[in-house]
Order: structure tokens, then sequence, then C-alpha cells
């Protein structure tokens, strides 16, 4: 997982992608009608992680998909693979990937996800390009939300399925595969990373998707505050490695939201967010982090959205799903 952070702004064109798709625009009197783009097979990794085909520059690859990402990024890798040009960032935008400062970025005069041409896009390189499926250009990078915000999306993980549709649409029309479905509001923050409200052992708490881990995920700084407990507690499950250092710990809880419950779900704990990020209790009594962007309590890894068919519905700002 790649958290980027910025002390300003990046150009538009980083953030505002546009799509072309060879079919024609529904008519007048097919308004209401769900319009889909291109259908997206969906592999996953041994290791949990979530891939994407993708065509850059008439290279056909994969890309990690990373909903939970405001940016999409290439590897240093692909960019010299592909022989992409680089521009160097200017030093008063501050975009860092943990310490490392992301200095360039890569532009891509073609880019197609199945039927969806992107156009002139325009990725961060990525200056930990340390990943094993980078070195063998199996992955090119990952993309991130901002590539896939001006459409609506269905994820269906289960099946290993992401469509796109167009998001001009009546209202609603986007859960085909079921008469009854739930609903939550989408909200996004200046970066334009979504996020949700979701209870977690009964507390509100501000969620996105974590599709880059296997696992959900959440800031120790809550549990201390919110739950009383942390990665010292008793009823932690620890993981130890062969050399007898801990790896990870986890503890089972309760996840709910309209319609949703799933008990005993493993919740990785990680630590909190460095910086500037503050935990306040927001509207409706919803925990989240203040004083920074693009930073979550609670991610929903793979384990969750797997048991999830979810329809982003991104003009409507609501996300519709059903429980499998």
């Amino acid at each position: 997982m790649r958290i980027y952070t910025l002390s300003a702004m990046l150009v538009a064109s980083l953030t505002a992608p546009l799509y072309a798709v060879a079919a024609p625009p529904p008519s007048n009197g097919a308004a209401c009608r769900l319009t889909q783009l291109t259908s997206l097979d969906l592999q996953v990794q041994m290791n949990g992680r979530v891939l994407v085909p993708v065509t850059i520059q008439g290279t056909l690859g994969y890309m990690y998909l990373n909903l939970g990402s405001a940016f999409s990024s290439l590897s240093k890798q692909a960019a010299a693979r592909l022989a992409l040009l680089t521009t160097e960032i200017a030093q008063g935008l501050d975009i860092t990937v943990g310490k490392n400062r992301v200095q360039q970025y890569a532009s891509v005069a073609d880019m197609k996800l199945g039927a969806v041409q992107l156009r002139d896009e325009h990725f961060l390189v990525d200056p930990l390009s340390h990943d094993p499926s980078y070195e063998s250009g199996e992955v090119s990078g990952a993309l991130g939300i901002d590539r896939l915000w001006s459409m609506d999306l269905e994820l269906d993980l289960g099946q290993k399925k992401l469509n796109l549709y167009s998001p001009d649409h009546c209202p609603g029309q986007g859960v085909y595969w079921a008469a009854e479905y739930h609903v939550v509001p989408l909200r996004r923050d200046g970066l334009g990373d979504f996020y949700f409200p979701m209870e977690l052992d009964g507390k509100k708490i501000e969620a996105t998707f974590g599709t880059a881990n296997p696992l959900t995920t959440l800031s120790t700084d809550v549990t201390r505050r919110v739950f009383g407990f942390d990665k010292g507690s008793s009823d932690i499950e620890s993981v130890t490695d062969a050399s007898g250092k801990v790896t990870a710990q986890y503890r089972a809880m309760k996840l709910t939201a309209s319609g949703l419950s799933l008990s005993d779900e493993r919740v990785l704990l990680t630590d909190p967010p460095a910086g500037h990020c503050r935990l306040e209790v927001k509207g409706e009594a919803t925990i989240g982090y203040t004083g920074c962007l693009y930073r979550y309590p609670l991610e929903l890894g793979s384990n969750v959205l797997a048991k999830l068919h979810v329809y982003l519905a991104t003009k409507e700002n609501l996300m519709y799903y059903t429980v499998k």
C-alpha cells in the first residue's frame, strides 16, 4: 500500500481525467437506461492484492486496483520500459510516499481500460518501485480512483469483476442484479478520495475501500480512544514469524452499516498516521481525521469487499450494495 501526502495541489490534469468509448451515447428516449462502457476481469495475487488489466501505449499488462487512493501511479520500471515522457515535479509541490518525495510524473498518450480509452493522462512515478511485480514487469503501477471517478463503478470482487458505466442515467438504476439493496452516502475529500460512514462494534467511523489490502485495517489511535484496546491488549491475536518477530496483530470485530452486519471479521491493527492528523468526532457522531487529507481510520480490505456487490454512483454520490 502506498500513502501519498501533499502539501500543495497538483495541476488539474493530474486529477480530472476524461474518458472516451466507441459506443454512442444513449438517445433522449433511453436517458434512464444504464449504459455499460466496459467489463474487466480482475485477478487476485497470492498475497491478496487485486490486479486490473490495462493497455498502456499499446502494451497489455496489469495495474494494482487501489480504489482507496486518490492518485494513480506508475513504477519507475514501467515508465522506462514503455519509454514514457517524464517531467520533474516543481519543488513547491511536496508529494511524498512515506518519507520519500515523488519527483516525477509520467505522461501517457493512450491508455485503455477494456473498451474505455483514456488520453493524455499523467501518473505519479512511484519512488519506491521495489515491488517484485514491478521488477518482473507483470504490474506497471497502481490504478487509483482519480482515473475512474468520471464513470460509475460496479465492483464484484467475489466474482473478480469490475464493470464501468456511464454516470448519465436516472437515480437508483445501478443495482440491476437485485430487487432489494442498501444505500450509503459517499463523501469526497479535497484530493478527490471517497469515504463513507460505517459502524465498528457499534461506533461510527469514517471508512474507505482498501482494495490494495487483503485484510480490513484499523488505526490504533482509534482503538485506544474509542474501544479501549491497542496492540498490547490481552485479546489481540498476534502472528509471529520463524525468528520470533511479531509481524501482524488482529482483533475480531463486528462491522455494520445499512443492511450489513458482519461478525467476527479479522481487523488488522495499523499504526496511526504521522503528521498533523487529529481524531475528532464529526457530524452524526462519526469519528474521523482532521488536519490531513487522504487518511481514514478504517479501510475495508478484500476480506470484507469479497462479501459485497457494490455500485458506486459517482454523480449521485451514493454507494449501493448487496450482501452475499
